[in-house]
């Protein structure tokens, strides 16, 4: 498989040479490229102008808020998925590395890359869900064995090959068929801040991400920080609804 969506070259995954993406596919993929620049491209803007507007506020608040906004959805996104408020003695270098960070990103996102579409599954998530699926069996509960066994191909959504030379953004192709468009649109921004702004994963959100619960350190170096506080930017500056 070798198709072009929105500039962005598409090709099957080696270890899946057969896979072809059918009609519903390339289409819900070719939306979720639409998605992401814009979901990048969105909350760049958005953190820009929450940046010139605490400078304008220190000459003039009232036009700082007339020309810019409350910066709501930044301060959100910010507290949320970075863990930093405006009570920070960092914050406004943390404000600008996030936002030298995410330039970077959008710009990749921008112009043409490639995705690499496949069944992923890592070892992780097969440990995990052959455990999973024998405690499980053990207890009668054979619907959700049969999850559990599932979770072998769906658990890995997407990943960057760090040591191949192109760093090719791989997709779980189940993920296509599973997911919203903006949920597939905020795997693709969390792997492509690893592959052009060389974040790594400090954590996920299910890892007490949310207002850094879990004590996190570097979490402006946090792949998934930058895209759930896309997504959640993205959403909100477009009134989405909260499955989007």
């Amino acid at each position: 498989m070798n198709i072009v969506l929105q500039g962005v070259t598409v090709t099957n995954w080696s270890k899946d040479p057969l896979l072809k993406l059918n009609t519903t596919q390339r289409r819900k993929l070719d939306n979720v490229i639409v998605t992401s620049r814009r979901m990048t491209a969105d909350s760049l803007k958005l953190l820009r102008d929450y940046r010139s507007k605490r400078v304008v506020k220190s000459v003039d608040a009232q036009m700082a808020k007339d020309y810019f906004g409350s910066g709501e959805y930044v301060k959100e996104a910010l507290d949320k998925y970075f863990g930093i408020t405006k009570a920070s003695p960092t914050f406004d270098a943390d404000l600008d590395a996030i936002i030298a960070k995410l330039a970077t990103t959008d710009g990749g996102l921008q112009a043409p890359f490639a995705i690499v579409v496949g069944n992923i599954h890592d070892g992780d998530d097969i440990r995990d869900g052959i455990r999973d699926a024998f405690h499980e069996v053990a207890q009668g509960q054979f619907s959700a064995a049969i999850a559990s066994l599932k979770f072998i191909r769906t658990g890995t959504e997407g990943w960057v090959h760090g040591g191949h030379a192109l760093k090719r953004i791989h997709l779980n192709v189940n993920s296509l068929d599973s997911e919203s468009d903006g949920k597939v649109a905020r795997i693709i921004v969390h792997e492509a801040t690893h592959k052009f702004a060389g974040t790594v994963d400090v954590a996920y959100k299910w890892d007490n991400l949310k207002h850094n619960a879990g004590g996190h350190a570097n979490l402006i170096n946090n792949a998934d920080s930058y895209a759930w506080a896309c997504r959640l930017m993205w959403k909100r500056k477009r009134n989405l609804p909260s499955g989007s």
